[in-house]
């Protein structure tokens, strides 16, 4: 079920792909220069190569709508493989404006149809996004390979769609009728092509658009086979599956269903493809499937009723993550000081529990919120383990690193640590976890909770 019953994972996926390396938007321009391999420089960064010509003539525009084959690794590690996805077949994708430096919707706009290409970005560009893998070295790159198959603009992409489906609609209704002649069963059409039968009528209001609804459901072929279950173990995810109903949650013949059902209602709904996955196959489910499901609603809650109810449960969240944030306060600290006091450190402390000690002053004032900082760095746990460094040349990136101050793009403990330095300021900040990567941490080389420690050197202050 997807969680929400199989429903959409090849366009959801690509998203993921395109948006993350994007991180603001820009227009494509100029090229800037050819790379000794032959790969033209975009700018900010993206690389591209057209490696094979096709024999089209339309290049995709906006609000066009493609069709590609799409695959991209990091290294040596593959992450996305369209073809994989999708049986072989080529992706069907709007072009939008490129989300910004590294989104290769650039590069799509540059091909015809029937060229392939390669498309590289490099990994540093997108770690301070948090989007990278967490494993991905510095200078490693994301590299796509492209293929694009089709170009249409929205109307023509619009027409045939409409226009398959109304013959698979009927293709599916006579396959439904033969189904019920030769299984005697009496099931109700809505104006959609849905079939329903309504098992157990179930007490109250049919369920409106907007409302939350539980809801424990088998999913099957036309010739009795599951793909999909609630109730069957076998399938590992026993517990009712929740949703808004009428939002697009799940496929269009669930969300039109559901609508006809009460509380405790229990139904079969016989899904013909075009409500449920169309012409793509999804996760097991062969491409123009006519789906069967039977269903039966175990709670029914208005739209003020999960508002009321998110309230609470967000109360309670909060009220457990302060009061174990502050056990960690008094547990960090506590840590610092005997730190200190171990290794004859006299640090200063503020207000949100860091602590500093400046070694060089430094020139000017302050660095203030909203500066361009560049900084020289190496970061280790309390244990001495260093973590990262653009000075040792061994962490692969012996390059100035440079942030806007007060922005968020760094830890709490830098954002505020630095506003306590000026240009040329060296010094180290003890960082508690908390001001750091607090309770889910960073990858192997920071575990939960880790306090950090930062010898920092600011080496430049943009006006």
């Amino acid at each position: 079920m997807n969680r929400t019953p199989k429903l959409a994972l090849i366009p959801a996926l690509l998203t993921f792909v395109l948006a993350s390396v994007s991180t603001s938007v820009y227009s494509q321009e100029e090229l800037s220069k050819s790379t000794p391999d032959g790969f033209t420089l975009l700018k900010d960064g993206l690389e591209y190569k057209i490696v094979s010509h096709g024999n089209g003539k339309r290049k995709p525009a906006l609000t066009d709508h493609v069709e590609l084959n799409i695959s991209y690794q990091v290294g040596d590690s593959l992450m996305f493989d369209s073809r994989k996805m999708n049986n072989n077949k080529p992706v069907p994708i709007p072009i939008t404006k490129p989300r910004g430096p590294g989104d290769p919707v650039e590069v799509f706009m540059l091909m015809v149809e029937g060229d392939s290409a390669v498309v590289r970005y490099p990994v540093d560009s997108i770690k301070k996004t948090g989007q990278a893998p967490p494993w991905a070295k510095d200078g490693d790159k994301i590299i796509y390979k492209i293929k694009l198959v089709s170009v249409k603009t929205e109307a023509e992409d619009k027409k045939e769609n409409e226009e398959k489906a109304a013959r698979q609609t009927a293709i599916d209704d006579e396959i439904l009728k033969v189904y019920f002649k030769k299984n005697n069963i009496k099931a109700k059409k809505t104006g959609s092509g849905l079939y329903y039968a309504i098992k157990t009528e179930g007490k109250g209001e049919n369920i409106k658009p907007g409302e939350t609804a539980d809801v424990n459901y088998t999913g099957m072929f036309m010739d009795g086979k599951k793909f999909d279950s609630n109730t069957d173990s076998s399938f590992h995810h026993v517990t009712p599956f929740t949703l808004e109903v009428g939002k697009g949650h799940v496929i269009k013949g669930w969300d039109e269903g559901l609508q006809l059902l009460k509380l405790n209602s229990s139904a079969t709904f016989y899904i013909p493809s075009t409500l449920a996955y169309g012409s793509s196959e999804r996760q097991g489910i062969p491409a123009n499937s006519i789906l069967i499901f039977d269903v039966a609603i175990t709670s029914v809650k208005t739209a003020e009723q999960v508002i009321k109810d998110k309230a609470v449960e967000a109360e309670l969240k909060q009220k457990e993550a302060l009061a174990s944030a502050g056990k960690q306060v008094e547990i960090d600290d506590k840590l610092l000081q005997d730190y200190f006091a171990k290794n004859n450190i006299k640090a200063n402390k503020t207000a949100s529990g860091l602590y500093y000690v400046i070694s060089q002053k430094g020139l000017g004032p302050n660095a203030k919120p909203g500066k361009k900082i560049t900084m020289n760095y190496t970061g280790k746990t309390l244990d001495g383990n260093v973590f990262d460094s653009n000075t040792d040349p061994k962490f692969s990136h012996v390059s100035p690193f440079s942030f806007t101050l007060g922005q968020g793009q760094v830890i709490k403990g830098w954002d505020e640590g630095v506003q306590l330095l000026k240009l040329g300021s060296k010094g180290t900040f003890y960082i508690p976890s908390y001001l750091g990567y607090g309770a889910t941490g960073a990858g192997k080389a920071i575990p939960p909770n880790a306090i950090l420690i930062f010898d920092v050197e600011v080496s430049g202050i943009d006006n």
